[in-house]
């Protein structure tokens, strides 16, 4: 009777191999809770805290290479101002665009959240995504253990509106790295519909790669995907993408949606899109969210916890995997949440490797146990 119960399940297990987790962890630039986000600090510590995944910002310097920053704009996050002060643009912004990998390497990186005192910031300074691979997959040998990764597309409508291609030495330095989607180690996230279609139909099969694609959706007035109309550049419109016939064909194209929470769930607890969540899982296609933080300011109305955010998000509104800067946090009440199966006298259990294991050792949760796989 076990045979026929262990057999279908391993089957189902290496079909859906990014559905193993039941719950997904996405450490977004790293452990950004607790140093600044994209550096190699935060992804070391983010990998150490067992995140299933680790999520990095992509822009291009002046000379093409892959920048791991969260904007195409220094001003907020770097000193850039204080080194470079006549490279400001009429617009008031500091492109990375404008600065090579040499110049960039002078800046320091600044917590535009403010989560800490300025005099406590250790000199961090901005890294390439060449760095950051060869860091994880250094990581990756000395831990002895596989690291998820997500790269996302920062506005490629700033990068093409500077005659710039920024997805194509991405994908050029994932295969360099071995990233070719055989192993499903890595997805490529863009809020850009047609960057991404162009990433499916054309960069990849001419590079011989199967990355898996994730949608990411703005909000209606937001500037991560803007498209130019009559010489202006407005908000792109999602809208088709919730309809029945988007949604089916996005599903075709993309392994996950990721849309912000505040889409899924309104200030009093209620609902949103729920047939377009249900609907997209049922057509094979997982469902993210983002921000989720552990300031009680950037929580659902009303959340009364932390904890009680993330019960609803994962478990009412069923969402597959959510962003965070504390993914240790996630990742322990996940942990804490599942129970150990129960055996019946004399009955054995027959994937004892997934009763979560308790350790007492680590008093600065530093480490999470792994989360039992279903």
């Amino acid at each position: 009777m076990q045979k026929f119960i262990i057999l279908p399940l391993l089957a189902l297990l290496s079909f859906f191999p990014w559905h193993c987790s039941a719950k997904l962890v996405i450490a977004d630039g790293g452990a950004a809770g607790y140093l600044m986000a994209n550096n190699l600090a935060a992804t070391t510590l983010a990998v150490s805290m067992d995140a299933d995944i680790i999520n990095l910002d992509l822009v291009l310097s002046n000379d093409n290479e892959v920048v791991v920053f969260s904007s195409p704009y220094l001003e907020h996050a770097t000193d850039v101002a204080d080194i470079f002060p006549d490279r400001l643009r009429e617009d008031q912004h500091y492109y990375v665009l404008d600065f090579t990998m040499e110049e960039l390497k002078r800046l320091t990186l600044q917590d535009p959240e403010k989560r800490f005192p300025a005099s406590l910031h250790p000199k961090f300074t901005i890294t390439t995504l060449d760095e950051q691979l060869s860091l994880i997959q250094s990581l990756e040998k000395s831990l002895n253990r596989s690291v998820r990764v997500a790269v996302t597309l920062v506005k490629p409508w700033v990068h093409r509106k500077e005659k710039r291609d920024l997805a194509s030495p991405v994908v050029s330095t994932l295969l360099q790295y071995g990233y070719n989607g055989q192993s499903d180690k890595i997805l490529l996230l863009s809020y850009d519909v047609e960057e991404l279609q162009r990433i499916r139909k054309q960069l990849l099969p001419a590079s011989q790669m199967q990355i898996k694609l994730v949608q990411l959706i703005d909000q209606p007035d937001g500037e991560e995907y803007m498209v130019e109309e009559w010489g202006e550049y407005i908000s792109y419109s999602y809208d088709l993408l919730f309809s029945n016939s988007g949604l089916r064909a996005l599903a075709g194209s993309v392994a996950a949606i990721a849309l912000p929470k505040d889409m899924l769930v309104d200030a009093q607890g209620n609902l949103k899109n729920t047939r377009f969540v249900s609907n997209a899982q049922k057509l094979g296609t997982m469902i993210f969210t983002f921000p989720v933080q552990y300031e009680p300011q950037t929580r659902l109305a009303f959340s009364k916890s932390f904890e009680e955010e993330l019960e609803f998000l994962y478990f009412t509104v069923g969402v597959d995997g959510i962003f965070t800067d504390y993914c240790d946090a996630v990742s322990r009440f996940l942990k804490n949440r599942v129970q150990a199966p129960q055996s019946m006298p004399g009955e054995e259990v027959l994937f004892p490797e997934l009763v979560p294991v308790t350790t007492t050792d680590d008093p600065l949760n530093l480490t999470i146990p792994s989360i039992p796989e279903n």
